[in-house]
């Protein structure tokens, strides 16, 4: 009995000392793990020497547009132009069914001979003496009477066809052959597109930053990121009540009419001003749980959080106002897992 009590104290006891090693092993290994260097990507930061140039998102419009309609009720009998079609001024873009309209016209005219040929007859009679002043009044309205119906009827039937009144693009075709029109409807639209209007909107912060001489480019996707020189910059001075903003407009010269309404741009507008200025990439930014933002620096080996004031977009980075100086290290990858004290191992 005290042999086999002897054995399992023997059993006990090993088994601890095999615990006990194991446990410290690990530990030696968690410890080692924590020693090691977390592995980071950063980036001195440079001063930059740029112009200060704000950056805006636009929308390119017509230089101006007119939407022709008939003046008469009447059905389309053609339309002559098709949309995307150029047009010169006074060229004929569409016509009604002018059958009423030269009846009218053949009516006015008979009376107005009639008119005109009683006139001649009482005016040789008033002329001898031999009418009364009070009948060859009457006579000269009635022969006025019938050349104003004449002038309508005749103004009828020219405008039965239309015109247009300026050299453009057609933008919109809203009405087919064959249709009954009325008074003001829309036909087609023609835009000016020689020169083109880019819209883009400023908030309230920076309006009062742009002037009218103030150099522009705009950058077009469409057309292959080609970039144009703007001129005549206009700004509103009416502000959109929900969004805070004003609209802003700059000319382009189009004479190769490849800039169409409705192509998105970027716009920037420099402010003649070249400045130093510290510009990160926008990722390393990072956002404290108290709403300030911050970035990750590398001082002698160790993460320290510094916090910053940013500026404006620029690109792919962000302008820094405060916190950071020429010279300082920023991490820009591998910032996930740090924190404050860190040892750190740049890739």
């Amino acid at each position: 009995m005290m042999k086999f009590l002897k054995r399992v104290s023997l059993f006990t006891t090993m088994a601890l000392v095999l615990v006990i090693s194991m446990s410290s092993c690990q530990s030696r290994t968690i410890s080692a793990k924590e020693n090691q260097p977390l592995r980071v990507k950063t980036e001195t930061i440079k001063e930059s020497d740029q112009m200060n140039t704000l950056n805006y998102v636009g929308v390119v419009e017509d230089n101006s547009s007119v939407a022709l309609s008939f003046s008469g009720i009447g059905t389309i009998e053609r339309i002559f132009v098709t949309e995307g079609q150029h047009v010169s001024r006074g060229q004929l873009v569409a016509r009604l069914n002018p059958t009423s309209a030269k009846n009218m016209y053949d009516a006015a005219e008979s009376s107005l001979k009639q008119a005109k040929d009683a006139y001649a007859r009482i005016k040789s009679i008033h002329d001898n003496g031999s009418l009364p002043e009070i009948q060859m009044v009457e006579m000269e309205t009635k022969l006025q009477q019938a050349q104003s119906a004449f002038n309508i009827a005749h103004k009828n039937l020219e405008d039965c066809s239309l015109y247009s009144p300026m050299s453009g693009i057609v933008g919109r075709k809203n009405a087919e052959a064959g249709e009954n029109t009325i008074v003001g409807k829309q036909v087609v639209t023609i835009c000016d597109i020689s020169s083109v209007k880019v819209r883009f909107s400023v908030p309230e912060s920076e309006i009062a930053l742009i002037a009218a001489n103030c150099e522009s480019t705009i950058a077009v996707s469409a057309v292959g990121d080609r970039k144009f020189s703007g001129k005549e910059l206009e700004k509103s001075v009416l502000a959109n009540p929900v969004s805070h903003t004003y609209p802003v407009h700059i000319t382009i010269s189009n004479p190769d009419k490849e800039l169409l309404p409705g192509m998105v741009c970027k716009v920037g507008i420099s402010l003649g001003e070249r400045a130093q200025c510290i510009v990160i990439p926008i990722d390393a930014v990072r956002s404290a749980s108290n709403g300030l933002s911050f970035v990750w620096l590398v001082k002698d080996g160790f993460v320290k959080r510094s916090f910053i004031t940013t500026g404006e977009a620029r690109g792919n980075g962000v302008e820094i106002r405060s916190g950071l100086t020429a010279g300082d290290s920023i991490i820009t990858r591998g910032y996930q897992k740090i924190s404050e004290g860190d040892k750190i191992s740049v890739k």
